[in-house]
C-alpha cells in the first residue's frame, strides 16, 4: 500500500453549497470561481486545527509569494491546482505515510512487539498509560477508537506531532512544545474561502527565511523526520 499526501484526496473539506468533498492538497482552488472549499470538514476539532496547519506549512514551504503585490494578487486569484500541484510535488518524497522507509513523521526504527500501542494512542485526548494503570479514564475511555482510515491516521499523527505534550516514558512533546498555541488570521467576509484562512497566514518568502536559522537548509532540517530521531537536544 502506498499513500502520499501530496496526491492523494485524503483532506474531508466542504464547499460553498455544502457539499463535502474529499481532496488532495494542491485541489484547495479547485472550482474556485464557481463552488469553492469554504472550511475543512475533519471528524475532530483538533484534525481541522491540525490541517490548517498542515496546509499553511505546506504552501510556505513550496509556494509562498516573493513579494506584496504577488501576496495580494494570488490573494484574490489564486494559483490553478495545476499551479498549487507542480510546486507540491517538489517534496513529494517528504510526504510518503506508508511506504519502506522514511515515513511521514515517523522513526526509522522497526517496532517491536513491546512497541506496539492501539492506535488510539495518536489522539491527543486519549487516557495515556498512567491513567490506564490506575484505572481513572473517567471521562475519555480506553478503547473507544479501535482502528483509523489512512487519512484520520495522517491527520492524527501530524496532529500529535505538531500540537501535543508529553504522554509518559517515550512520548515527547511536539515539534512546537507542549500544547503550543495557535494563533490565525482570518478573512473579514469578503475572504471566505479556505484558500483565504491559508494564504492570510502565509508569509512573504525572504520575510519568512528571515525568522529562520539560514543555517539550516539541508532538506532533513527542512523535513525532520527524513533524518534519524534524536532522543533530545544534546545528540
Amino acid at each position: 500500500m502506498e499513500f502520499n499526501l501530496i496526491e492523494k484526496q485524503w483532506i474531508p473539506v466542504k464547499r460553498k453549497d455544502g457539499t463535502l468533498d474529499m481532496i488532495a492538497p494542491h485541489e484547495v482552488t479547485e472550482r474556485f470561481s464557481e463552488n469553492p472549499v469554504v472550511s475543512l470538514n475533519a471528524p475532530r476539532p483538533d484534525f481541522n486545527g491540525a490541517l490548517i496547519q498542515f496546509l499553511i506549512g505546506l504552501v510556505q514551504t513550496v509556494a509562498a509569494p516573493q513579494n506584496a503585490s504577488e501576496w495580494q494578487r494570488k490573494l484574490k486569484q489564486p494559483p490553478t491546482p495545476d499551479e498549487l500541484l507542480a510546486a507540491f510535488m517538489s517534496v513529494r518524497h517528504a510526504f510518503e505515510l506508508v511506504c519502506s522507509k522514511k515515513r511521514f513523521l515517523q522513526s526509522f526504527e522497526e517496532l517491536t512487539g513491546a512497541d506496539l500501542l492501539p492506535i488510539e494512542r495518536l489522539l491527543i485526548d486519549a487516557p495515556k498509560q498512567n491513567a490506564l494503570d490506575l484505572n481513572k479514564d473517567h471521562f475519555v475511555k480506553r478503547g473507544v477508537v479501535k482502528s483509523m482510515c489512512p487519512s484520520c491516521c495522517a491527520t492524527a499523527l501530524f496532529a500529535a506531532q505538531t500540537n501535543s505534550p508529553a504522554g509518559g516514558p517515550g512520548f515527547r512533546t511536539s515539534l512546537r512544545g507542549g500544547g503550543p498555541l495557535t494563533t490565525l488570521v482570518a478573512g473579514d467576509g469578503i475572504f471566505t474561502t479556505l484558500w483565504h484562512l491559508i494564504w492570510l497566514n502565509v508569509l512573504e518568502n525572504n520575510k519568512f527565511l528571515n525568522l529562520c536559522n539560514s543555517r539550516l537548509r539541508r532538506p532533513s532540517q527542512q523535513f525532520p523526520w527524513r533524518a534519524v530521531l534524536k532522543s533530545s537536544v544534546s545528540e
